[in-house]
């Protein structure tokens, strides 16, 4: 005596089954932050230290699109205040400390000593 399969006593029963499954499929997890091309910028960054330029118009257009998503990463305006830093850019280095610390609370011990190193860069090192 055969035995029947689960298909052959409810046939019409895989057909919703499967719509439900492929409906929960596209109600994935969406990242909480908005990383856009920041990896493979960063990659490119430690490949070509010289073109810290493009890093940090990279950096400025992920900033710029995780703003208006709400969804700026954790330290990414300290690595841009960092970048600008470097660059010369004091006061919107000291800004981007700034807005890191006004968005992540728990980094104002660091930021806090990233402003003071900016200022002491910009005097020349004398306190």
């Amino acid at each position: 005596m055969k035995v029947p399969t689960h298909a052959e006593v409810l046939p019409g029963a895989w057909l919703p089954l499967l719509l439900a499954l492929s409906l929960l499929g596209a109600c994935a997890p969406q990242s909480m932050y908005h990383w856009g091309k920041y990896e493979r910028s960063l990659y490119s960054y430690y490949k070509h230290p010289d073109e810290i330029v493009r890093f940090e118009e990279a950096l400025a257009g992920v900033i710029t699109k995780g703003e208006s998503l709400g969804k700026v990463p954790p330290g990414l305006y300290a690595e841009y205040g960092y970048i600008l830093m470097q660059l010369g850019e004091d006061g919107k280095a000291v800004a981007y400390f700034e807005k890191e610390k006004l968005a992540w609370p728990e980094s104002s011990g660091f930021m806090d000593r990233m402003i003071v190193a900016v200022r002491d860069q910009s005097s020349g090192g004398a306190q």
